[in-house]
């Protein structure tokens, strides 16, 4: 499969200069605040004593979001990638062209978040699936989707085999293993140096990273696909309404009945199936739910705040690690809170964070027109492809 300047499917509805979508920054803010929904509660696992029983609230409220928002990333960055594709073909340039620097360039940037940041970082798969992907877009609409189920029918295969299994990593269902540090015993260097010396565990068959990667590839391929075929178009509201249909009155009951534990299944199963699989169908749901909204209003002043921080994606996801991070070795460890007030501890950090990204990515682009990790990436990229 060699690179080409002619596309593999389709260009889609657009033919000329790419008019940019409001409803596609839109959903890159709400992914970006939706996966801090589902961490936060990672950065405060300190706050409560251990010896306290667990609210229900609590359960609840934290697993509401868990695997939607990872699952719209997921799905926004396939979008991304075939908006990449067509805009080179457009300026007459081969594809993948010089992508494959790009993701090297996110894989690197995943690792260092990986390794002194946090450990539940994405980015490293999604700089995996992406070099893959951007091939794949080589081909034409059909084996696409062959392939896209393929891989649905890998991950839906792993992810029981993993569950079933006796040493699973629980890190694939976001619970306190995932946690940024043990600062009882050492505090963050010694994370650090933790991660260095279990650095390929990061990266083994039962990692995340290796979910991800799976699922990944098929929902870049449907995502990119959903772009095509128009899915933030006003002709694409068949689709749209097919979407809501699927991932919003279908997939969201059985999610929330799975993560109700009513079923009689061991918890660890329901919580992987949950968060890679029903969770990932309701994105798509989602993704459409907004997508129809802003066909019929403007963006409006909620909508350009969350847009402000889906145009600095990469920023904001960086600093909200950083952020959390630090409140995990500063705060956490001097209180002791009961379980209602680690809740409110919770949610008033989670706004706290929200709040200093709306703000500062506002701020930001008044004056520059990328956000600052972004602006780094960029000057490496051309750095090195000399461009």
């Amino acid at each position: 499969m060699r690179p080409t300047s002619e596309p593999g499917p389709t260009p889609g509805p657009r033919t000329g200069a790419r008019r940019r979508v409001p409803a596609i920054d839109v959903l890159r803010g709400i992914a970006i605040l939706g996966t801090l929904a589902s961490n936060i509660w990672i950065f405060t696992v300190g706050l409560e004593s251990w010896e306290s029983e667990p609210l229900w609230l609590t359960e609840l409220v934290s697993s509401l979001p868990n695997g939607k928002f990872l699952g719209l990333l997921t799905i926004m960055f396939g979008i991304g990638l075939e908006i990449q594709r067509q805009a080179a073909l457009r300026a007459g340039r081969s594809w993948p062209g010089t992508y494959p620097v790009r993701a090297g360039l996110l894989f690197l940037d995943g690792v260092v978040n990986y390794v002194f940041v946090i450990q539940f970082d994405v980015l490293r798969a999604y700089a995996f699936t992406g070099l893959i992907v951007a091939f794949l877009l080589l081909t034409s609409e059909r084996v696409q989707l062959w392939i896209a189920a393929l891989f649905v029918a890998l991950h839906v295969g792993l992810l029981v085999i993993n569950v079933e299994g006796t040493g699973v990593d629980r890190s694939m269902t976001g619970d306190e293993s995932m946690a940024p540090a043990d600062v009882g015993s050492g505090g963050y260097w010694s994370t650090v140096r933790n991660v260095l010396d279990n650095f390929w565990v990061g990266f083994s068959p039962g990692s995340e990273f290796t979910t991800i990667v799976v699922m990944g590839v098929a929902m870049f391929l449907l995502g990119a696909r959903l772009y095509r075929a128009g899915v933030f178009e006003p002709a694409g509201r068949v689709l749209r309404r097919w979407l809501m249909v699927v991932g919003l009155l279908v997939a969201l009951p059985v999610d929330l009945v799975l993560r109700a534990q009513v079923l009689d299944l061991p918890l660890v199963a329901v919580q992987a199936s949950a968060r890679y699989g029903t969770a990932a169908v309701v994105a798509f749901g989602i993704l459409a739910l907004v997508a129809e909204v802003y066909q019929h209003r403007p963006v409006g002043w909620s909508g350009r705040r969350l847009a402000d921080v889906g145009a600095m994606a990469l920023s904001c996801y960086m600093l909200q690690n950083i952020l959390g991070v630090i409140f995990s070795h500063t705060v956490a460890p001097a209180v002791e809170l009961s379980p209602v007030g680690a809740l409110v501890a919770t949610g008033a950090l989670f706004l706290g964070i929200s709040g200093f990204l709306v703000v500062f990515s506002g701020l930001w682009l008044r004056r520059f027109g990328r956000g600052p990790f972004e602006l780094f990436w960029s000057w490496c990229y051309r750095t090195i492809t000399r461009t």
